[in-house]
């Protein structure tokens, strides 16, 4: 990405490349001032390979650091704004940072003398070093991979479901990198919009694969749902990555009067499962702009729909990018067609592993997975059941929360929801849900509901209403953070047939016509 830019810049120096609600950098600019930021860094004591550390909101300073990172030959290690001061300290003993970058509002988190040089970008010291630093071009190592615009780097997962885990990633691969872009449809005349946390993969890497196609990229330091409405109206946005949870606030915004812009023309969404629901609702509030992407911070962009295609299978995931295999698998057997299995991968752009605290590399496999659980159908497209990790066994039944979430989403009652399996003496497990309500609800009605839409067994046995669901940092819905919500949420009363141990009434239950419980391995 590094050399595409820079020839970029070289072509069209005063044109616009990155901006924010305070200021514009040209393509001349953002390539000078991240030589100058490389020249500092190495001052430093960076070194090829070494790790280099930022915990900052979306800034400009952000895409200089990657852009100097990169031509350094180091690896880019995004670390969140939103971490305790522990949660902080653990990722840092993982990565062991050559150079930690911070500014004003985050310097209070870090820890201690946790790398060699902490370096604030708000301090007058460092801008005047980066403004007093050469303005030579700094070349990039040879090998450099093409990692979609960006090089090496070492990205956190989301942690949707645990502490999160270090993925180094250092394989490129032009040609991948290039069917995902032509994908995404970036090109020249793209206008990305960030407003998801740069230290997540999804933003980030759209930004990034944006510049090096000779996009134009806008930063907003937070998601809110009109503010991003306003912004990309404002500044005539085309493109931009979201989650569905964001996606969700922002159709909801829409359907109660909010303006939608008309520039947008591809808006990718990915990191957390995509309802049949949803898809149809925002596509009516923001138009055939939709990409629905399926990828994981582990293994890059896999699969899309690509924008005006949305609904022709709405229940898909898009078929995988040339040079991706995906296969589904019941331990080593490869099933067929319509058969749900874990779904494993083999892609050019594949992490290298998972960096434990002691700096030891557990590697990836050839076909790699994340857990993800799903199937191929017979035109090879790419369907998602759920997260493996996230099967509920109810009296030997497998129940996937996202199953049951996609029909909760139908109730006209219910603007969001979601699934989880509660512990229970009888049942081992019970199917609760957490709503959130535009009308009023009782336990019986929306079970009563759901009657012959889904089965019985995987009806909720007990449901709790909520005023918000909980979210990660990065927009997406935390499943680790649903049963602290049961905690305090209010649950509809129960009524006849139903009771608080997780009883089940005579139409449901688990019955021999199921089987015996399967989980692919």
């Amino acid at each position: 990405m590094s050399e595409a830019f820079r020839s970029l810049a070289a072509s069209e120096p005063g044109a616009e490349a990155v901006f924010d609600e305070h200021r514009t950098l040209t393509r001349g600019e953002l390539d000078c001032v991240a030589d100058q930021a490389a020249h500092v860094l190495r001052a430093a004591g960076v070194a090829p390979r070494d790790r280099v550390c930022w915990l900052m909101r979306n800034r400009p300073e952000v895409l200089v650091i990657a852009l100097a990172a990169q031509r350094l030959g180091a690896v880019w290690v995004p670390l969140g704004y939103r971490l305790t001061a522990g949660e902080l300290e653990r990722l840092l003993a993982v990565a062991r940072p050559s150079v930690l970058l911070c500014e004003a509002g985050t310097r209070t988190l870090v820890p201690g003398p946790v790398a060699p040089r902490l370096l604030d970008v708000d301090d007058p010291e460092f801008a005047g070093a980066v403004q007093a630093a050469p303005r030579s071009p700094v070349r990039p190592a040879a090998g450099q991979p093409d990692r979609l615009g960006a090089g090496a780097s070492l990205l956190f997962t989301s942690g949707t479901t645990g502490m999160p885990k270090g993925a180094l990633r250092s394989k490129g691969d032009s040609r991948l990198a290039a069917a995902i872009a032509d994908g995404f449809g970036f090109t020249r005349a793209t206008r990305y919009l960030a407003s998801g946390p740069l230290y997540h993969s999804g933003p980030g890497t759209c930004a990034l694969m944006a510049l090096s196609r000779g996009g134009v990229v806008g930063l907003q330091r937070n998601f809110d749902p009109a503010g991003w409405l306003a912004f990309a109206r404002q500044r005539r946005i085309t493109a931009s990555f979201i989650t569905p949870t964001q996606l969700r606030w922002l159709v909801e915004e829409v359907e109660a009067g909010g303006q939608p812009p008309a520039s947008l023309i591809n808006v990718v969404v990915s990191g957390e499962p995509f309802p049949a629901e949803l898809k149809r609702r925002a596509v009516a509030a923001l138009g055939p702009c939709l990409i629905d992407c399926y990828g994981c911070t582990e293994l890059g962009p896999l699969a899309c729909m690509p924008a005006g295609e949305l609904l022709n299978r709405p229940t898909s995931r898009g078929r995988p990018f040339p040079g991706v295999q995906i296969g589904s698998f019941d331990g080593r057997r490869v099933l067929g067609p319509g058969e749900p299995g874990i779904l494993r991968v083999r892609t050019p752009l594949a992490f290298d592993g998972y960096l434990g605290p002691c700096g030891r590399l557990a590697k990836s496999d050839a076909w790699a997975s994340v857990g993800d659980v799903g199937f191929l159908d017979h035109d090879g497209f790419v369907h998602l059941v759920d997260r493996a990790d996230d099967l509920i066994i109810s009296g030997g039944v497998n129940v996937f929360p996202a199953d049951v979430e996609a029909v909760l989403a139908e109730h006209p009652d219910i603007s969001r929801c979601a699934v989880t399996g509660l512990p229970d003496p009888r049942w081992g497990q019970v199917v609760c849900a957490l709503v959130v309500a535009t009308g009023p609800l009782t336990a019986d009605g929306v079970r009563n509901w759901l009657r012959g839409r889904i089965a019985d067994d995987k009806r909720p046995q007990r449901i709790f209403q909520v005023s918000e669901l909980p979210a990660t940092g990065t927009g997406k819905l935390s499943r680790t953070g649903l049963r602290a919500a049961v905690a305090c949420a209010k649950e509809l009363p129960a009524g006849p047939g139903l009771s608080h141990s997780g009883g089940r009434d005579s139409a449901g239950g688990c019955t021999a016509s199921h089987g015996a419980p399967h989980r692919s391995r």
